[in-house]
């Protein structure tokens, strides 16, 4: 976690001088599974700045392959790190996503419970706002007025990548992340699953308790294609050898 804090606070350091914009992505399995079903999403991670891996799975995967990845880094984790450096360095936070009042409520959760005075403002856009150019353009003139150092955004998969990488050089923003529902359980709208299941990599079943129509097809038959990959790319490493 502490290279990944660094490696980001380095990017926004470094494109502040330089007047550049980079993102970072932080893949599960769903993720990595539409790369491999959606050449777009594909092309967003492709051109990613920073990756970090947001899946155990993948992580045990990569050992296997003998690629191993350090650790794992969940969004949900990372958000209140990235908090953390914002207070450090007085970086400049814009929220954009999420229901309406949830980034309200997660701004001042923090700023009670750890009397951070680092600039931050949330917004929440209407639903479909991406399909009416005016509203887009409204929301992209938002987070533009405001000149943010990070932008966190909290639109749900693919959704929110795609917003970044599409808009990205409109935004102007330093480094920009798609943070899932992490804003959620900052704020308290969404419970997170106990931090027992969290360690033992066990949240995707909390997840799937909690939501079962909602996370059936995402966990058991979109996301079982991630072993047929996970064959075809260990096939290939042992023909490579």
């Amino acid at each position: 976690m502490l290279e990944a804090i660094n490696r980001i606070e380095d990017t926004v350091e470094i494109n502040k001088k330089n007047n550049q914009y980079s993102y970072v992505v932080t893949p599960n399995v769903d993720h990595i599974v539409n790369t491999y079903k959606n050449e777009k999403f594909k092309q967003v991670y492709d051109n990613a700045d920073l990756i970090l891996v947001d899946g155990m799975p993948i992580v045990q995967a990569s050992r296997v392959l003998k690629s191993e990845l350090k650790e794992k880094v969940s969004g949900s984790d990372l958000t209140p790190e990235l908090f953390k450096l914002a207070q450090k360095k007085q970086y400049k936070v814009f929220i954009f996503g999420s229901r309406e009042g949830v980034a309200d409520l997660a701004i001042q959760k923090i700023q009670k419970d750890f009397n951070y005075d680092f600039p931050i403002k949330g917004f929440s856009p209407p639903f479909g706002f991406e399909k009416d150019p005016i509203v887009l353009q409204e929301c992209i003139q938002k987070i533009v007025d405001y000149q943010p150092d990070m932008l966190l955004v909290s639109l749900g998969s693919p959704k929110g990548e795609f917003f970044i990488y599409n808009y990205l050089s409109e935004l102007k923003v330093p480094v920009s992340l798609q943070i899932g529902a992490s804003i959620d359980f900052i704020a308290g709208t969404v419970k997170r699953a106990p931090v027992w299941m969290q360690k033992s990599s066990l949240e995707w079943f909390y997840r799937f308790v909690k939501e079962p129509k909602r996370m059936f097809r995402r966990y058991f038959i979109n996301d079982s294609l991630f072993f047929k990959i996970f064959i075809q790319e260990y096939v290939a490493k042992k023909r490579g050898n």
